[in-house]
């Protein structure tokens, strides 16, 4: 498993084998996704890492769901955690 994988499931508790929802859709995510991702330095952070699925993936990286909205979904899942 990837270091920025283990990174997502580690920061939210979950297991390898537990349901993880996309963040968009709430879908089975099969994909943790760079949300901005450098030439030559990744940022593994969680505030970077977002669960897609496939799909949700795949229109990421053809540019048809943009890394602003991919950080806003992001930042507005990881607040309602925070609140609960």
């Amino acid at each position: 498993m990837k270091a920025y994988v283990k990174t997502y499931i580690k920061h939210f508790n979950y297991c390898e084998q537990d349901y993880i929802p996309s963040e968009i859709s709430g879908s089975p995510a099969v994909d943790i996704h760079h949300i901005k991702y450098g030439r030559y330095k990744r940022d593994d952070s969680i505030e970077n890492l977002i669960a897609l699925t496939r799909e949700e993936h795949n229109l990421a990286h053809e540019k048809k769901l943009s890394e602003e909205y991919l950080q806003k979904i992001h930042l507005d899942f990881l607040d309602k955690l925070k609140q609960g």
